[in-house]
């Protein structure tokens, strides 16, 4: 009967920590990464508002930013950790649009368009997503 109990214990255990295993072929560790973010529009001249995730894991916050921005820095970030950042128009008309990408490596991993008179947009990428 103990021999029974610990096979189906040891069973069990096998089990659970299988399913909590992970698939994810992102590693947990912390690396380096190239952060770039890149602010445009076709219908203004300047952003009035722009936030975004800083070197540091802090934000950096610009008012009037002429169009078309970029910004590049090197960050380390590990699974979970992310990106973002929020750029805006304000005072447009119904055809206004401000588009904000977000590359990592070279690679865009996020980009969203906001259209309106008050535009915004932004985009936001976890790491491992």
């Amino acid at each position: 009967m103990k021999r029974l109990t610990y096979l189906l214990l040891s069973g069990f255990t096998l089990a659970f920590a299988v399913s909590c295993s992970k698939d994810d072929a992102t590693p947990a560790g912390a690396r380096e990464y190239q952060v770039e973010y890149r602010i445009s529009s076709t219908t203004a001249p300047a952003s009035d508002y722009i936030s975004y995730d800083n070197e540091s894991g802090g934000t950096t916050t610009m008012n009037n930013v002429p169009l078309p921005a970029t910004y590049r820095f090197k960050r380390t970030m590990k699974q979970g950790d992310h990106v973002g950042l929020l750029a805006s128009l304000d005072g447009g008309t119904a055809t206004s649009e401000i588009t904000a990408s977000i590359l990592l490596d070279g690679r865009e991993v996020k980009k969203e368009t906001g259209r309106g008179a008050d535009a915004q947009a932004v985009p936001v990428y976890v790491i491992g997503q």
